[in-house]
């Protein structure tokens, strides 16, 4: 038994540049939130 199409190769993920900067401003705005959360927790001690 043969199932035609089950394997199917994934296209690349293709990243435009305004995909590209929505990516690295979450990814900053991230890595700021990470930074008061452990400025706040660290003046709480």
């Amino acid at each position: 038994m043969t199932v035609s199409g089950a394997r199917h190769a994934e296209p690349q993920l293709r990243l435009t540049r305004r995909g590209r900067v929505v990516l690295l401003s979450l990814f900053f705005a991230a890595v700021a939130l990470a930074y008061v959360v452990l400025l706040t927790t660290a003046s709480q001690g």
